[in-house]
């Protein structure tokens, strides 16, 4: 949900004088996304990728404004999703569905001829096979698959091709209610009730209070486990939906006769937002477990809970972590450790004999920071070694790191940069520079593929030789893109003083219009989301869309836009993050006015979601700004506790151990939430102040733009809100139209507090 649109200023002359870009290529823009499954044949010919086209919505669009799933069954996040398929010799491509047909969760069969997908074409998700020598698809028997929200659910070859394994979708609840009894006469009464506790049961413990939570992850990730023989599309089941332990998603073992599967995560306590789940390890053919590793942590460093384990080449052990420790498990064998103070991500060496993790992380800035050091783990005894390069190794395939000789290893750095690593005497050479996002996700014999874009390269896929030139392109995305130009991209260090009162130093970057410099003293718009660095967008194209708000529709009217990075102090404690995210911006306004960048009489501030939480806060910290722009936000953290969501379940946890850093319950502390809240603190903003908002946000209740807006116009505050019908969270998912209107709506609004 946090990964949206980027966007850029459209070269329309010549001499390349760039024109605002229209608003509306800004939120209908094609991409690849980096969430979604790319994946190349065993024979390194073919490789298959997704591209995302947004869905035209239209302001009179029926039904719920931001649905996690469609009537069929499939992940919202994959509505306007397609397939394709591409020859890395000769970078020809093909789109493997009909246009408009949803296809994507992409797996190549052991022989290279087909491709197995998932698809809702003719109504409900099933099984597809695409052949490659013809080009034609057809569904593999009738079973209904269940799609979940993030890769691992794909579908599993088994090593000989005769079968394939998938998630299948439990059959529907009954519907209605119950018939009313005789005794029972005239209209039944309209009353919905909410206890805080339980009834008692009949027998056995009381529901414990996270078991709203648990019925939640079960309705979006219990399946059936199935094989489906490929010959006749016939469906046999190998663990049922209603087993002891809910099954999730699959993996077998590299020879195919051990089928290990992960169970749907259960939280023990709704105040705690971690959850737990099992790996189970059962023979193919069916029958009882052979192997359970109960309990292991769900994270948030991987996109699904089968990236938390791997099968060795040996097919009869497992590796895993748990509790910072990498263990090895196996088949009637009782687990022991192989490497303490370790983390994800977990992967095998080209031969399978050792192990890459990343080292445990003892001090965490943010939650979106890559790994500080790699170490390599032997299988079969030999002591850990670290190895200290900053990055994420690159990948062969799934389970594996990339290892196009043995004895080396490839990581990549945070701002795109690639060290060679010699495993035998642990020296480094950079054979790569430049800022860029260059994410591997496959390679063969001639290379390595990624998903590869700069801030003036538009993302796709491109397929790099050993020394990481670019052999060819490999996916077209966005035609519309291809003459784009933006400007420049520069960045900045500052010292700002820390939560815990140390000093820290944050990055800044600074998004220019095209043809501007430092020295030009810009009216500028600073944009952030604090609690997470921002700086992970400098790479994308024209600066991305963070938190879908593309930058480029200010940058190309002539604002800089700065990406500011904005630490708090750990969730789960007692903060003052209203102050700490003050002092991390204005130092850094100050230090991008003293480089020339921006005017500082001419400054702006904008965020979404806590991001608009933040801008509101910050004014009632300082009048610095001239404008600012709050979307989706919330600003009463005490009101909070009164959300009520489908259901009648509360998101306490979110203020006390999560995102709110309150560190306790509101009556425990009543002097820190009001502190922290900028409706509470309304008569200190001096600052215009545009709040927008969807109608049916699902995540912070239109009720609090509402208040903030009704204090500001008490107090007789320069205030504008405007609300979207039937929107909800995510600006970038909204209908075109509002969208639209929502960005000119800003930019108007800037343009009357900063000037032309």
């Amino acid at each position: 949900m946090r990964r949206a649109l980027v966007v850029a200023a459209l070269l329309i002359s010549s001499i390349a004088s760039a024109e605002p870009l229209p608003l509306d290529l800004a939120f209908s823009r094609r991409d690849v996304l980096r969430a979604q499954r790319a994946v190349l044949s065993p024979d390194g010919r073919w490789f298959a990728y997704e591209i995302r086209t947004p869905l035209v919505k239209t302001p009179d669009t029926a039904g719920e404004a931001e649905p996690r799933f469609l009537p069929s069954g499939v992940p919202a996040v994959l509505a306007g999703i397609s397939l394709w398929v591409a020859d890395t010799r000769t970078g020809e491509r093909r789109e493997v569905c009909a246009s408009g047909v949803r296809c994507w969760r992409s797996s190549w069969s052991p022989d290279s001829r087909q491709l197995a997908y998932y698809s809702d074409a003719g109504g409900q998700p099933g099984l597809w096979l695409y052949d490659v020598a013809s080009g034609r698809t057809h569904r593999l028997g009738h079973a209904i698959v269940k799609p979940k929200l993030w890769p691992g659910d794909e579908a599993r070859w088994s090593p000989d091709g005769k079968t394939i394994y998938v998630p299948l979708a439990p059959p529907p609840k009954p519907v209605g209610a119950p018939p009313r009894s005789e005794a029972q006469s005239g209209p039944a009464p309209g009353v919905t009730v909410y206890r805080t506790r339980e009834e008692p049961q009949a027998s056995g413990p009381p529901p414990s209070s996270a078991a709203a939570m648990n019925r939640f992850f079960l309705s979006e990730n219990n399946a059936s486990l199935a094989a489906i023989d490929v010959s006749s599309g016939e469906a046999r089941i190998l663990v049922p939906y209603d087993a002891a332990e809910h099954p999730n998603d699959l993996r077998p073992s590299p020879d195919g006769r051990f089928i290990a599967y992960t169970t749907v995560a259960q939280a023990k306590d709704a105040r705690d937002s971690t959850a737990s789940f099992d790996i189970v390890v059962l023979p193919a053919g069916g029958g009882d477990p052979v192997l359970t590793v109960p309990e292991m942590e769900m994270s948030d460093d991987v996109p699904s809970p089968m990236s938390e384990f791997r099968w060795l080449p040996d097919s009869r052990r497992i590796v895993y972590i748990k509790d910072h420790a990498l263990r090895i498990a196996g088949i009637s064998v009782a687990p022991r450790t192989l490497a303490e103070g370790v983390d994800l991500p977990l992967l095998l060496t080209a031969d399978g004999k050792g192990i890459v993790v990343a080292a445990e992380k003892k001090k965490r800035t943010y939650d979106f920071e890559d790994p500080d050091a790699l170490v390599l783990v032997p299988v079969d005894g030999g002591a850990p070694r670290t190895i200290n390069v900053a990055g994420r190794a690159l990948i062969e395939d799934d389970d594996h790191v990339w290892q196009p000789s043995p004895g080396v290893l490839f990581v990549r750095g945070g701002d795109g940069t690639i060290d060679r690593v010699d495993l035998a005497g642990g020296g480094t050479t950079r054979v790569r520079d430049g800022k860029a996002r260059f994410e591997a996700v496959a390679a063969n014999g001639e290379g390595i593929i990624a998903r590869y874009e700069t801030n003036s390269v538009p993302a796709d896929f491109y397929l790099f030789d050993r020394n990481f030139a670019i052999v060819r392109r490999l996916s077209v995305a966005e035609p519309r893109l291809e003459n784009v130009q933006v400007g420049r991209m520069e960045s900045f260090t500052t010292t700002i003083p820390g939560y815990d009162g140390k000093r820290v130093e944050v990055s800044t970057h600074v998004l220019l219009p095209a043809g501007a410099k430092a020295g030009d003293r810009l009216p500028a718009v600073v944009y952030f989301y604090s609690g997470m660095p921002f700086s992970l967008f400098a790479n994308d194209f024209g600066g991305g869309a963070p938190s879908s708000i593309p930058v480029q529709i200010f940058a190309t009217r002539g604002y800089a836009v700065l990406l500011c990075d904005v630490p708090l102090g750990p969730e789960g404690k007692a903060g003052n993050p209203m102050q700490e995210m003050t002092d991390a911006i204005v130092a850094q306004v100050h230090r991008a006015a003293a480089l020339g960048y921006c005017d500082l009489g001419r400054m702006a501030i904008l965020g979404h979601s806590y991001g608009g939480y933040s801008t509101a806060a910050v004014i009632t910290q300082t009048h610095l700004f001239r404008a600012a722009i709050a979307l989706d936000g919330l600003y009463d953290l005490g009101a909070q506790y009164g959300w009520m969501f489908a259901g009648g379940e509360n998101d306490f946890s979110w203020a006390e151990t999560g995102q709110g850093r309150m560190g306790t319950h509101l009556w425990a502390d009543q002097r820190r939430y009001i502190d922290n809240s900028p409706y509470y603190q309304a008569d200190k903003i001096r600052t215009p102040l545009l709040l927008i908002h969807g109608e049916k946000d699902g995540a912070c209740p239109v009720i609090e733009a509402k208040k903030m807006f009704s204090a500001l116009k008490r107090l007789d505050r320069d205030a504008e809100l405007a609300i979207y019908a039937g929107e909800g969270h995510v600006t970038g998912r909204w209908a075109i139209a509002n969208a639209v209107d929502a960005a000119q709506r800003m930019l108007d609004f800037l343009g009357r507090h900063l000037g032309k």
